[in-house]
């Protein structure tokens, strides 16, 4: 355990003593990770402009951080916020005491009613002074634990990245995680494209538009250029995370490789810059290593992901978010499809279910990357692709709707008293 983390274990541990003793009755709670923490300053650029609003009407709020280890960055905990390490620690120890004591859960079932009797636990011991009407979460983090607490109160799960028919943590085979059916848990997305994906394509109607809203994106770091000029810097990033398949990361790496050497040559002679950029759980103890010779390319992981998108015209990847984030900006992404497993290909999320509008920006074989590049040194082609992911991205992320985020509040406070 570093310095750091010990000062946000001694501090949490002091204030959930201290809750024991003490009542707390807030409006909102906010629930994180430190992996959130990308902004400006370690700010969760997510969450700021709701933590901002409950400042400006001076709303009573907390925001509780867990710890992320499982990473190369060191993620730290906003100085604003309440370490939550404690009761993390505190539910590592009781779930494998009941592992110990009785059969490990193997179903979801099973794992959810162990998180109850957790919950039931930690609420008798911590959390019976606690309340509060509303529960923001990012990832659903400890849904279980916070309906427990407050049976009766708000619980929303806030959009942390993407939502696509087949995401686990959405919509699996057509249906919603029971967790998230059997906590109530409302949703809050950042466009229409995702609104009206989880409600088309959920079979069992549990996302509705009483549920599901539209409260759209912090935004104000990525302002597209209005010069949409091709400076031949790349941002490619990478997809190798210790969570993920290890033949799928060594694939990974192999691809990458060859692709770099084959059009070496044409990279060299037209004066490109590729700067690699690692998934942000990736983990350098955990994952395969890629050994780059190549004397254009560098990486930066430490260069905030809008400033660093912002430095360059291109964006390579094999299915990362980041081509997201690319679009908002105007800068078209060039996708690799030389996977064997469907997660890590463009066509099912990208191409058919959000119709990314440039199907011909993909590297299929190894030399596809020259003859797109190519196109892309054309002035009226690159402006034109530009343009179109520009716009497409409007339908994803909407700016953030600061009355909409204030109607749901008020209602919700409406039926908490």
């Amino acid at each position: 355990m570093t310095t750091n983390n010990f000062k946000d274990f001694l501090s949490s541990f002091i204030y959930f003593i201290k809750l024991i003793f003490t009542s707390k009755n807030y409006d909102v709670v906010f629930i994180s990770s430190s992996i959130f923490n990308r902004g400006q300053e370690g700010e969760n650029y997510l969450l700021s402009p709701m933590i901002k609003y409950c400042i400006e009407n001076e709303l009573n709020y907390v925001v509780f951080e867990e710890t992320y280890f499982k990473s190369y960055s060191s993620y730290k905990v906003n100085k604003k916020s309440t370490p939550f390490i404690f009761i993390s620690l505190m539910q590592i120890i009781l779930r494998k005491l009941f592992n110990f004591l009785n059969k490990k859960p193997i179903t979801k079932n099973e794992i959810y009613l162990q998180e109850v009797k957790i919950s039931n636990i930690l609420k008798r011991i911590f959390f019976t002074k606690f309340h509060s009407k509303v529960y923001i979460t990012l990832n659903w983090s400890n849904s279980t634990l916070w309906r427990t607490i407050n049976p009766d109160a708000c619980i929303v799960d806030y959009q942390h990245g993407t939502i696509w028919n087949g995401h686990h943590g959405f919509l699996k085979d057509g249906y919603p995680p029971e967790v998230i059916i059997k906590n109530n848990i409302m949703t809050l997305v950042h466009g229409e494209l995702f609104k009206n994906l989880l409600i088309h394509n959920d079979k069992s109607k549990f996302f509705n538009d009483a549920n599901v809203i539209k409260v759209g994106l912090n935004k104000g770091e990525y302002k597209a250029s209005k010069n949409l000029v091709n400076n031949k810097k790349i941002l490619f990033t990478l997809q190798i995370a210790p969570d993920f398949n290890l033949q799928e990361n060594k694939q990974n790496v192999k691809i990458i490789n060859k692709v770099l050497d084959i059009n070496a040559k044409f990279l060299l002679d037209h004066g490109y810059e590729i700067i690699f950029r690692h998934h942000p759980r990736y983990s350098k103890f955990n994952c395969p290593d890629i050994k780059i010779d190549h004397e254009y390319v560098r990486f930066d992981n430490k260069t905030p992901l809008s400033e660093l998108l912002s430095s360059c015209s291109i964006h390579i990847t094999f299915s990362s978010t980041s081509s997201l984030d690319a679009a908002m900006l105007s800068i078209p992404s060039i996708f690799i499809d030389m996977h064997s497993h469907w997660l890590l290909s463009p066509n099912e999320i990208f191409f058919k279910q959000y119709k990314y509008p440039c199907k011909d920006l993909v590297i299929r074989n190894f030399k596809d990357l020259e003859l797109i590049l190519l196109k892309l040194e054309t002035k009226t082609f690159f402006e034109s692709v530009s343009n179109d992911v520009y716009t497409w991205s409007k339908d994803l992320y909407s700016n953030f709707d600061e009355s909409v985020f204030a109607d749901f509040l008020t209602n919700e406070f409406k039926k908490s008293n």
